[in-house]
């Protein structure tokens, strides 16, 4: 569990680190009066009469630590209070509590879950634990007295019979039995409720649009503790609102598991408690209506038969019109062996929490995809879709964990790590893209706050011509592109390669650490940076060259960074290098580094550095003059753009 300091104690042990490197005397937090005689630069007097060393932000609280409302410090990552139901704090980030092991067909975990279980309980006797009422129609494949009625002495034989013969809104009790029939619910709300999914099942034939097939007129029907298989959909909801579909095991279907969507009109529904495993093209997929869906598990989707494109867990996007976005809510899910995307958004909102998306492979088709999450805009259209994630775990997924593409996202006590190469070519592997595009020219807009981002490949965190704020949060070894390995970058923040346009980023209280080749590049682009730690970069694993904490280069676009409160720390080459660039410091530590200050011009431009005092360099107790040099070094490249 991460320890958080008071800011007066955060402040009193950077004063002494200050003192050691500098030999100056420092006055304690809140000195008082007197204070500037006695606090001797680099340290700095606050305005409440504190004195502190470079590396201490004006909060008080050190380098890669946020400062709270109630005047503690907060190492950057996940704090506890962050970790959503079902998850538990371990070091900077939270773990899921799930079995050891995947479950086997037929059983599921959600986080929170040690071990796997049925989708629902049985019960006992006939009807099990079906809530039976006065008007409620019977069902029992088994019987076979040719004078149904509907009781429970006569149950009808089919599901279709009862049906046709309940009320509106009544309950249909279903008993164990394998029904083999195409069922419709239209005009009138019921409720489907077998004795549970274990030993009630109804199997559809590719004659119907769904083995389950809801229409306009069924507002509040209900679908609980049963299971569904077919030939065609699994369940389709179109036109009615206030659906229920509750503890269902929807497997093995032939096209998606569950679709609500709005051909004749925008549905709305909540799956809870529910498991998908099996099904083709998509788990659940949500076009241009509402879901809410919670506690639920989708697995093992499979690629479309025909062109074997698709598999994803979840997609969601506009109506076929484009006229009306998808909304959907995800909680206390397990996302896991997926095609193409775990979560798949397009032009729509989704709000995604205490959620675990891991182990998405590539799209059967041509290996490419794997995507953990990812939001894309619609061309066409005015509103700018929006992701939050909240309490997530992603992980193993493939080429990128989180990918924002002309979106807002808010992205919040989330761990994306180990995010494999795309499986064609061992490319890319990052942890979060968030990118411009190019087809609508609209910038992404991402704050990444309190999270976890370790052990990707390639790039941590990507910015391409869009925007972020990134706080408190950790990106850490992140690990050279399988292919070549190049890179392995902790964050990058760049313009655009085709038409330049640049990134804007704002980088606080944070921790980039132990990354490849460049801890933060800025490349074309703007970013500020504050109170952030970057440390111990290791070069370049492919030829041993680079090894630098933060990097601006103006490449056809000019660049800029400012670092204020910065404590950047053993990086194998250089503190800071500039390319043709302009970086300010203010009241920053550059420790330990072979060179600290590297000046290039490039492409016929000057480099420069603006120096805004308070700043010190050196290592441990020695202390050296802060000075630009210039040693020929060459400019990293920019990593490709994501596709």
């Amino acid at each position: 569990m991460p320890v958080v300091l008071p800011r007066h104690l955060a402040t009193l042990l950077m004063l002494m680190l200050g003192s050691l490197s500098c030999g100056a005397e420092s006055s304690p937090p809140g000195g008082g009066t007197g204070g500037q005689e006695i606090c001797q630069p680099p340290n700095r007097l606050l305005e409440d009469g504190s004195c502190v060393a470079p590396g201490v932000q004006d909060n008080g609280c050190p380098a890669g630590e946020l400062g709270l409302e109630d005047g503690s410090c907060q190492p950057a990552g996940v704090p506890p209070e962050l970790c959503a139901d079902g998850f538990e704090p371990v070091g900077q980030g939270c773990e899921p509590i799930l079995p050891p092991e995947p479950c086997p067909p037929g059983l599921m975990a959600v986080p929170g879950e040690t071990v796997c279980r049925e989708v629902a309980p049985c019960g006992t006797g006939r009807w099990g634990d079906i809530p039976i009422e006065g008007s409620t129609e019977h069902v029992d494949g088994a019987y076979a007295g040719g004078d149904s009625d509907g009781t429970a002495d006569r149950p009808w034989a089919t599901i279709g019979e009862a049906i046709t013969a309940a009320a509106p809104g009544a309950l249909v009790a279903i008993a164990t039995g394998s029904y083999v029939e195409d069922i419709l619910i239209a005009g009138k709300p019921v409720t489907l409720w077998g004795v549970c999914p274990a030993e009630v099942e109804i199997v559809g034939s590719a004659a119907a649009v769904a083995t389950v097939d809801i229409r306009t007129g069924a507002d509040g029907a209900q679908v609980r503790d049963l299971a569904i298989r077919g030939d065609k959909i699994g369940l389709a909801l179109t036109d009615s609102q206030g659906v229920v579909l509750d503890r269902l095991w929807v497997h093995d279907n032939a096209s998606a598991g569950v679709v609500i969507h709005d051909p004749l009109g925008p549905s709305a529904a909540t799956l809870s408690g529910a498991l998908l495993e099996q099904n083709h093209e998509d788990g659940v997929f949500v076009s241009g209506s509402d879901a809410i869906i919670e506690g639920t598990v989708v697995r093992n989707t499979l690629p479309r038969l025909s062109g074997q494109i698709g598999g994803r867990g979840i997609g969601v996007q506009r109506g076929p019109s484009m006229a009306r976005p998808a909304s959907v809510t995800l909680r206390g899910m397990l996302l896991d062996q997926n095609r193409e995307a775990g979560v798949l958004v397009l032009g729509s909102d989704a709000i995604i929490e205490g959620t675990v998306v891991r182990n998405t492979l590539p799209r059967a088709s041509d290996q490419l995809g794997g995507v953990g999450i990812a939001i894309e805009d619609y061309p066409d259209t005015a509103e700018v879709p929006s992701l939050t994630l909240r309490g997530m775990l992603l992980e193993q997924n493939h080429e990128i964990g989180v990918l924002v593409e002309g979106s807002n996202a808010i992205i919040e006590g989330t761990v994306v790590r180990t995010t494999l190469p795309r499986t064609v070519d061992q490319t890319f592997g990052r942890g979060i893209s968030i990118q411009y595009d190019p087809s609508t020219a609209q910038r992404a807009s991402v704050t990444l706050r309190a999270s976890l981002v370790e052990q990707n490949h390639d790039v941590g965190v990507h910015v391409n011509g869009s925007d972020a704020i990134i706080e408190s949060t950790v990106v850490r070894d992140t690990l050279p592109q399988a292919s070549d390995q190049y890179f392995g970058r902790g964050i990058s923040f760049v313009r655009t390669s085709d038409t330049a346009v640049p990134a804007s980023a704002t980088l606080r209280a944070s921790l980039v650490e132990q990354n490849h080749d460049v801890g933060v590049v800025v490349f074309g682009s703007d970013a500020t940076i504050e109170g952030t730690v970057v440390r111990t970069t290791l070069p370049r694993a492919h030829d041993g060259l680079f090894g630098d904490g933060l990097v601006i280069v103006a490449d056809l676009t000019p660049a800029s960074a400012l670092l204020s409160s910065c404590l950047i720390e053993s990086n194998a080459r250089v503190g800071v290098a500039v390319f043709g660039a302009h970086a300010s410091l203010a009241a920053t530590a550059f420790e330990c580094h072979e060179i600290n200050l590297n000046n290039e011009s490039y492409h016929g431009g000057a480099g420069t550095f603006d120096d805004l005092d308070y700043n010190h360099c050196g290592c441990g107790s020695e202390s050296t003059v802060c000075k630009t040099v210039s040693d020929g070094l060459d400019p990293p490249v920019p990593v490709p753009p994501s596709e």
